[in-house]
């Protein structure tokens, strides 16, 4: 089998330079989005003007519109970044080209998302009291 047959260069130079790049273009993406969901978040609590006091239900938890979508928001966001995070590592495997460093990203991804749904939603939710 030809090396152009299972997805390779005939340079082997080039083949290495494509291989050298995914470690930092993974670790980009991983900070870039991580990044992308905080900045979401903020600007979320800035324009709705922030998480106010309105409950007035005597209880552990307070849900209402401003504090859901703080939640939902960034928390869809964050499951689509990891989900194309899992389309590009099986792009990459598929091609032969190498793939683990997107599998990290993967899985950093996954525990941003959860990171971000246990934390927000006990921040947002629990109402002090």
């Amino acid at each position: 089998m030809s090396p152009q047959g299972i997805g390779e260069f005939d340079d082997p130079l080039e083949r290495l330079e494509r291989n050298e790049r995914q470690a930092s273009q993974a670790i980009r993406y991983v900070l870039l989005s991580a990044s992308a969901v905080v900045i979401f978040a903020v600007a979320l609590v800035a324009i709705g003007g922030g998480i106010g006091e309105e409950c007035t239900e005597p209880g552990g938890t307070c849900l209402t519109a401003d504090r859901v979508e703080v939640v939902l928001l960034p928390l869809l966001l964050s499951v689509v970044l990891s989900v194309t995070a899992g389309i590009k590592t099986y792009r990459r495997w598929k091609q032969h080209i190498r793939w683990r460093p997107w599998l990290f990203a993967s899985y950093a991804m996954w525990m941003i998302t959860t990171t971000y749904l246990i934390g927000s939603s006990s921040a947002v939710f629990v109402q002090v009291g």
